[in-house]
């Protein structure tokens, strides 16, 4: 069996001219991605000519987790050698004011695939996967063209007269041989053998004609992808080079040149989602398509289900000869750019409607119909809000404008959110593969919302749980600490005049969520009445309790309030959250939706991760998708009587991060003045059903004075 790099290469041929001959595509990227060490010799790295490395370099970030060692000559005055000849400068002092020359230089680059080189570099320094030295030659300059890759088993060269430029290799009139020692026979084997020593007596400055040494800094670059999430991929590089030769920075590829960029959806390498933690994954992903494609997947928070929509999608388009579109549905634009990260790991940036203005809009959508319309194998991804999809008939139009060999794909994320006649009245028909995702799929209050939701993805087809998910590992265990309030006199009498209300009104069950009366002023009572609860005054008392003891120490924090307006009392409960951390100094920023439809959202999330707002305040818009894994605590003044909340905000809290070992969960279990009536007993019902759901799966259930003594002593 032949070993990764062997296979690799195995068409290739031992001699390649440039231009004509494909050397990127049919010898550098593929050695790239199977090598677990690489090795890479450009003369004539100067400030001018950064790009020389980027062909395969991306292909090297996306397919290996291997180091990547680089070997240059900087480009120095004769100025700087005569003073290094006379003792006035050292060669580290050179070498690091030379490389901050071609860094600031780069920066300043109007040259796409100059940038496109200082990411790759960004993320191999970050990823602590790259290594650079520096050759200064006694004499004359360092000037070896040269790629070494093994995969552990086998050593391969490519060398020659191309210089390590994209121009070099592209365009240029140039010739490079490949050697194979495994296939080519004893000469081959032996000038790989002379390579990789001579590689290894430079790199450990061991060669008498020249000085080898790092700088002193290292290569100040990890900085510079701070600035760009997105992973490089071997698209970005062709799109670079597209871009550089509209502008006249680069040539045209020759007529003749055969690789084409792709742009399809792949696993990121590493990813293991048939086994291990995430081996649910799978399933999940064979059971969506064993059902045709349709299907609903009940995942909870922390079992990945936004990769496995994308490692689903991504078997649909491997099973698929011609292009594909993948339309992504989220409730927030928060999760709408969560999205937009995930699927650029697999290796497609994916369009955003939702932040462009209409003519924009419009603009995209014909690209994206060109695209598909041009290419046998091509898979476009497009992310954008619910809110925007229901309103903008071009979004809509675009699937049904495909050519007929286009596979089309629709992901709804939290899709109980589409259980709404803007969505439901209209249904896109069009797409033929349909896969819905929430961890809580059943619509409470609207069956008939729930079924005309499942009629349209299909029905749920994999389940993974909280408990689950908890229990395989994905998520963090948590604490449940139970705080008892008891309502005031006002505050009981209120409920107790809407429960009659109600009554009079023609319920005659507890308010647990079940739909009873198709009745607008059921609801209204019905969300009132919550409100007497949600915003019960004893709750501030008790968080104030809690965060005083010592408000320097809390942090990672999340205070979930009431979105309902107070029905005793006046204001919301959020304002007064936020005067408690303001009075007892705590750093906080408040997140609702006024937050999420700003362009800072993704900014008060990043400061909150980072460490800089000890708490964040929210209503109602953290209940769902958001990724926050720092997060370890949370107080829930807002208790609701919807189930798919109680999964949702324990979700927010549970993510798995570096140093968390457990969370924290405060819940507030409101208690009437006289537990003996029939109006006490049926608020004790609907808070005990709550406490009981969150103890059931808390690591301190039993615990002495834990959450289930707490509940024992009123069931």
């Amino acid at each position: 069996m032949l070993s990764p790099l062997a296979a690799a290469l195995e068409s290739t041929r031992p001699l390649y001219e440039i231009p004509g001959d494909d050397l990127v595509g049919e010898v550098l990227q593929p050695a790239m991605a199977t090598a677990t060490t690489a090795r890479v010799g450009a003369g004539f790295f100067s400030s001018h000519c950064l790009a020389q490395i980027a062909p395969g370099l991306a292909a090297f970030i996306e397919d290996t987790t291997a180091p990547l060692q680089l070997l240059i000559s900087p480009d120095i005055s004769a100025e700087d050698r005569d003073a290094i000849d006379r003792g006035l400068k050292s060669p580290e002092d050179v070498v690091d004011e030379a490389m901050r020359t071609l860094l600031t230089d780069a920066r300043l680059s109007s040259s796409a695939v100059v940038h496109h080189t200082l990411d790759c570099l960004s993320y191999l320094v970050a990823s602590e996967r790259l290594e650079v030295r520096f050759v200064l030659m006694r004499q004359g300059m360092y000037h070896k063209k040269l790629w070494l890759f093994s995969d552990g088993t086998h050593w391969a060269a490519v060398h020659g007269s191309g210089n390590a430029t994209a121009r070099g290799l592209l365009v240029n009139g140039e010739q490079m041989t490949v050697d194979k020692p495994w296939s080519d026979g004893p000469a081959s084997a032996q000038r790989v053998e002379l390579l990789v020593e001579q590689w290894e007596r430079q790199w450990d400055n061991e060669n008498p004609h020249s000085i080898t040494l790092r700088a002193a800094q290292g290569l100040p670059l990890a900085g510079h992808f701070g600035r760009e999430t997105t992973v490089p991929t071997v698209d970005d590089f062709w799109a670079a080079w597209r871009a550089d030769a509209e502008a006249g920075m680069e040539p045209e590829l020759p007529p003749n040149y055969r690789v084409a960029p792709t742009h399809l959806l792949r696993v990121p390498p590493g990813v293991e989602w048939r086994t291990g933690t995430y081996g649910h994954q799978g399933r999940a992903v064979d059971e969506f398509l064993d059902a045709g494609g349709r299907g609903v997947l009940q995942i909870a928070t922390g079992g990945g289900k936004t990769r496995t929509a994308l490692i689903a999608a991504t078997q649909l388009q491997d099973q698929h000869s011609g292009p594909m579109l993948v339309v992504i549905l989220v409730p927030s634009k928060p999760l709408m750019l969560q999205w937009a990260n995930d699927v650029r790991e697999f290796g497609v940036e994916p369009a955003l409607p939702s932040r462009v203005n209409k003519s924009d809009r419009n603009a995209m959508y014909a690209e994206i119909r060109a695209a598909l319309g041009s290419s046998d194998r091509r898979t476009e991804v497009m992310v954008m809000t619910n809110s925007l999809f229901s309103t903008d008939p071009g979004a809509k139009q675009l699937a049904a404008a495909l050519p007929g060999d286009a596979l089309t794909l629709l992901i709804g994320d939290e899709m109980h959110n589409l259980g709404v006649p803007t969505f439901l009245d209209d249904p896109p028909e069009q797409f033929e593969k349909r896969l819905g995702l929430s961890a809580t799929p059943i619509r409470q209050y609207d069956p008939d919302g729930t079924d005309q939701l499942f009629d349209y993805f299909g029905s749920p087809v994999f389940e993974f749980s909280l408990f689950d998910a908890i229990q395989a590992g994905c998520l963090t265990p948590y604490r449940y600490e139970l705080h008892e309030v008891e309502l005031t006199e006002e505050e009981m009498e209120r409920y107790t005049d809407l429960t009659d209300e109600l009554r009079a009104s023609g319920l005659r069950v507890d308010d647990d969520g079940r739909t009873v009366i198709d009745n607008s002023k059921v609801e209204r009572l019905l969300r009132e009445r919550r409100s007497v609860l949600e915003n019960a005054t004893g709750k501030l008392d008790v968080l104030r309790k809690l965060l005083s003891t010592d408000p320097r120490s809390v942090h990672r924090t999340l205070i979930y309030a009431s979105a309902k307006p107070k029905v005793v009392g006046s204001g919301r409960q959020l304002e007064d959250v936020n005067a408690l951390l303001s009075e007892l100094g705590i750093i906080s920023h408040q997140f609702t939706n006024a937050e999420t439809s700003r362009a800072d959202a993704t900014r008060i999330l990043d400061l909150f991760a980072a460490g800089e707002y000890q708490v964040l305040s929210a209503m109602k818009v953290l209940d769902e998708g958001v990724d926050i894994p720092q997060t370890d605590t949370a107080f829930v003044l807002a208790s609701s009587t919807v189930t798919r909340e109680w999964v949702q905000r324990r979700g927010r809290i549970l993510r798995q991060a570096p140093g968390k070992s457990e969370a924290t969960l405060h819940d507030f279990l409101v208690i009437p003045p006289d537990t003996s009536t029939s109006y006490g007993k049926s608020v004790l019902r609907g808070e005990l059903r709550r406490a009981d759901e969150f103890a059931g799966l808390s690591s301190n259930e039993w615990e002495t004075g834990g959450p289930r003594s707490v509940i024992s002593r009123y069931e």
